[in-house]
């Protein structure tokens, strides 16, 4: 443990332990967000390295595309258009009669789509540590003598709250004409909602954290919150530690002690079935989507990489 930022669990009992440790401190709110490898960094779907790709240096100097790797800062990147690719969602809904019940505005559609398997600037998050706990453990299967032996799970535990008052970009206008911080995360209404589309566009505001509506079954499940990206796309896991001791917990779990989670997932109802429910419609259109919006971005790769050939 370290200042009591980190934390090395192996058992669900050390997990609760650690979690009410976490709560006396911390009075706002807490997200969780589980992954399966250490080496996973936080950062959403659309800007991962098998997607988005450094197009400069650091300096500005053209070069021949390569996948980004977080390790330098300052380049420009390219990725799919992520807008288009909603578009693309709607129209599949549409053909498939699979309409939603009342009107949703873009920011609301993007959190639908992201659980469908859209790649989006949205970082996924939950309000229920027991989902944080799902997604960390799930599907690992370790070998006893295997390499994997010495890697780990993770759940990252977010203060929202403190995240958006001291790092988010964003700024309110008061009832005095003042602008102040966030001290919350900020709640998408239709009224609001523009002003996020327009803060994704602005390459160099960092995230910030929103609360949807909770839109269909599986963002009701796993209570899901977000993290909406600008393409300032540093991954939230490799700010400064001091700034990430403000605002996020660590939770480890050792492969080697990981079976002491996965026998009781199923006890406790954390099961594919139970997190995704049934919609495979859904989830064929999410998948034609991404499909088609890889493909885009490497037609766009391609051109750039073959204009250093001429």
């Amino acid at each position: 443990m370290n200042n009591k930022r980190d934390y090395t669990i192996e058992s669900i009992t050390d997990y609760i332990k650690a979690l009410k440790e976490i709560k006396d401190v911390e009075k706002n709110e807490l997200w969780f967000r589980g992954h399966n490898k250490a080496s996973w960094y936080l950062v959403p779907t659309l800007y991962r390295e098998d997607r988005c790709f450094e197009t400069t240096d650091r300096y500005g100097t053209p070069i021949s595309p390569k996948a980004k790797t977080f390790q330098l800062k300052g380049q420009e990147v390219r990725f799919p258009d992520q807008f288009l690719m909603l578009e693309s969602f709607k129209e599949g809904i549409v053909e498939n009669n699979l309409n939603p019940s009342y009107p949703m505005n873009d920011i609301e559609w993007l959190c639908f789509a992201q659980h469908y398997g859209v790649p989006t600037s949205l970082l996924d998050w939950s309000e229920d540590p027991m989902v944080g706990l799902f997604f960390a453990v799930d599907g690992i299967t370790v070998i006893n003598d295997g390499e994997d032996l010495n890697d780990e799970a993770r759940i990252y535990v977010l203060n929202p709250s403190v995240y958006n008052e001291k790092y988010c970009n964003l700024r309110i206008v008061t009832e005095d004409g003042k602008t102040k911080g966030a001290s919350e995360p900020f709640i998408i209404t239709d009224d609001n909602y523009q002003v996020f589309v327009d803060y994704i566009k602005n390459d160099y505001n960092l995230p910030v954290c929103i609360k949807p509506n909770k839109i269909g079954y599986r963002m009701c499940r796993q209570s899901g919150n977000f993290m909406l990206f600008s393409s300032q796309i540093q991954p939230l896991d490799t700010y400064s530690s001091s700034a990430i001791n403000e605002f996020m917990y660590t939770i480890h779990i050792p492969y080697k002690v990981i079976t002491n989670f996965t026998s009781y997932l199923d006890v406790l109802n954390l099961n594919k079935s139970s997190i995704y429910g049934d919609n495979a419609p859904l989830d064929d259109i999410g998948q034609k989507v991404k499909e088609d919006g890889d493909r885009q971005i490497k037609a766009i790769v391609d051109t750039i990489k073959n204009s250093f050939m001429k």
